[in-house]
C-alpha cells in the first residue's frame, strides 16, 4: 500500500509540473522567460493556442508583453502564454511578435525608374527592374518587358458589350509599347515566374497575405517589395471596374491598375517608388494605400 501511495504522488507530481492544454491538442507547456513586442499591425490575443480558440482581445504594433511558457499545438504552431499589458493573460502566435522593438519608421533607398517613354504600360516590370537593382541584380526595364510571359489572347469587344481580352494572371496583356493599341497590364504570378530568372528560390510570393505580413515584416528585413495598387491610392469605387473575358473565364480589372515598389513605412504613410509619377519614397497615408492593395488582391513579391 505504501509503495502504491509513493507511486501514486510521484505521478501527481510530475503531472503538476505541466500545464493542460483543454481543447486543440498541444505539447506539454515549456516554461520561459522572455519579453515580446507585437510585430504586426493588430495582432489577436486568443484564448489558447490556436485560431481555433476565441478572440481575448487585440493589441497594436509595438504592444509589449512577457511570455512565460511556450507550446506547440498540433498544427506544428509555436505559441506562448503571455502576460497582457492590463495584467491578463492570453495566448499568442510566435509568428506575429519579436524580441526586439520593431522599428517605429523604415524607409529604403532603392533606384527610382521612370517607366516612360518606352513603357507607358510597363509599371510592373519597371518597378520589378527597382526591386531586383536593390538586390543587386543587373535587369532593366526594357529586357524585363521582353522577357515577361505575355497573354496573346486577341481584343475583341462583342455585340454583347463584352470585352474579350487576355488574362492578366497568365502573362501580359495587350500592348506594353504603344497607348494607341488596347493593353492592360500583368499580375503576380507572371511576374513572380520572370523574377525568379534572376533570383531564384530567393524570391517570394507573398499575395494574399495581410499587409503586416507581406510588407511591413519584409521592410523590416530590409527588402522593398513589388506590389500592385491603383494609381489614385485609395480604395476605388465600383463604377472604375470591368471584366474581361478571358479563355480561362471573366476576370475583374481596373484601368487605373498600377504597380509600385513599396520602400518603407511610418505610423502615418506608406512610402513608395513610382514609375509612373517619378517619385523617389512617395508617400501615401496608410490607411489609404493599403485598402488600395487589398482591392487589388493582396498581390505582393519579395525576396529573401
Amino acid at each position: 500500500m505504501k509503495k502504491f501511495t509513493k507511486l501514486l504522488l510521484a505521478l501527481c507530481l510530475a503531472l503538476s509540473v505541466f500545464t493542460v492544454i483543454p481543447g486543440k491538442q498541444a505539447s506539454a507547456a515549456t516554461a520561459i522567460n522572455k519579453t515580446v513586442y507585437v510585430s504586426v499591425d493588430v495582432a489577436n490575443i486568443r484564448t489558447g493556442p490556436g485560431t481555433n480558440y476565441s478572440r481575448l482581445t487585440q493589441l497594436k504594433t509595438g504592444a509589449k508583453m512577457r511570455a512565460y511558457e511556450q507550446v506547440t499545438n498540433s498544427s506544428k504552431e509555436i505559441w506562448y502564454h503571455v502576460v497582457l499589458p492590463d495584467g491578463r493573460k492570453g495566448w499568442v502566435a510566435s509568428w506575429i511578435v519579436k524580441t526586439s522593438v520593431p522599428p517605429s519608421k523604415v524607409v529604403l533607398s532603392a533606384p527610382l525608374v521612370n517607366q516612360n517613354p518606352e513603357l507607358p504600360r510597363g509599371c510592373e516590370v519597371t518597378s520589378l527592374s527597382m526591386m531586383l537593382g536593390y538586390a543587386g541584380m543587373s535587369a532593366n526595364k526594357m529586357t524585363l518587358a521582353s522577357k515577361v510571359i505575355k497573354d496573346t489572347t486577341p481584343y475583341r469587344k462583342g455585340s454583347d458589350g463584352k470585352v474579350y481580352f487576355g488574362n492578366p494572371n497568365v502573362g501580359f496583356v495587350g500592348s506594353m509599347y504603344d497607348m494607341n493599341k488596347p493593353g492592360y497590364g500583368v499580375y503576380n504570378k507572371p511576374v513572380e515566374s520572370l523574377a525568379r530568372r534572376y533570383m531564384g528560390s530567393r524570391i517570394v510570393n507573398l499575395t494574399g497575405k495581410p499587409f503586416s505580413t507581406a510588407v511591413i515584416s519584409q521592410l523590416q528585413k530590409k527588402r522593398p517589395v513589388w506590389v500592385i495598387a491603383n494609381s489614385r491610392f485609395t480604395k476605388l469605387s465600383s463604377e472604375h471596374f470591368s471584366y474581361f473575358y478571358t479563355p480561362q473565364g471573366p476576370v475583374r480589372i481596373t484601368y487605373r491598375e498600377h504597380s509600385v515598389l513599396v520602400t518603407g513605412y511610418d505610423s502615418s504613410y506608406i512610402y513608395f517608388n513610382d514609375p509612373l509619377a517619378v517619385q523617389k519614397n512617395r508617400k501615401i497615408a496608410r490607411s489609404s494605400f493599403i485598402a488600395a492593395w487589398e482591392q487589388m488582391g493582396r498581390q505582393a513579391i519579395s525576396y529573401n
